[in-house]
């Protein structure tokens, strides 16, 4: 079953009440463009890539979840592991184990509030990876933009390219 007006409405729900949680924190007001960016990112997703309805939910109902729960966290991080150099990196979605990504392309989406030293004390998993963090905010408000950007992988110019249609990004085993 395709997304439909009902899966929409849910998902406009679930991202003002994150732009609430956001704009009611001091530090994250500076965020609002990025909420802007989301946002659109949101309707674009809703309304040309047509996500299963089983998905929807099961991403919404996360969200919901993540705002349920109180995070006393302040300062974390929402980041992308990028390609650093054009060649093909581990896919934990893929049939084959692994897949080709142009340097810029997002392999996995994460959040920390322990840095990425914190993260990844060892380095990152793979060597031609660099650490690009996307958002700041407190523990629950970074949990959300992992989310919304997991579940919106499939609408981005780099997925929809190619051959195989990944539900979420390369590196991300799961839904977070």
């Amino acid at each position: 079953m395709s997304l439909n007006f009902h899966s929409a409405f849910s998902s406009i729900t679930i991202i003002a009440n994150y732009c609430f949680i956001a704009m009611t924190n001091v530090e994250n007001l500076l965020q609002s463009r990025k909420i802007i960016f989301v946002f659109v990112a949101l309707l674009i997703t809703v309304f040309s890539v047509s996500l299963p309805l089983s998905r929807v939910l099961k991403r919404d109902s996360e969200i919901a979840g993540i705002l349920e729960r109180t995070c006393n966290l302040d300062f974390c991080i929402q980041y992308a592991l990028i390609a650093a150099e054009n060649g093909y990196y581990p896919c934990y979605n893929c049939p084959e184990g692994q897949i080709f990504l142009h340097v810029g392309e997002v392999w996995k989406y994460g959040q920390t509030c322990n840095g990425v030293s914190g993260r990844y004390p060892n380095g990152l998993p793979f060597k031609n990876l660099f650490f690009q963090p996307q958002f700041y905010g407190n523990q629950q408000a970074c949990l959300i933009e992992e989310k919304l950007k997991i579940y919106a992988y499939p609408a981005l110019p780099e997925c929809l390219k190619r051959n195989i249609k990944l539900i979420r990004p390369p590196g991300n085993k799961i839904d977070r």
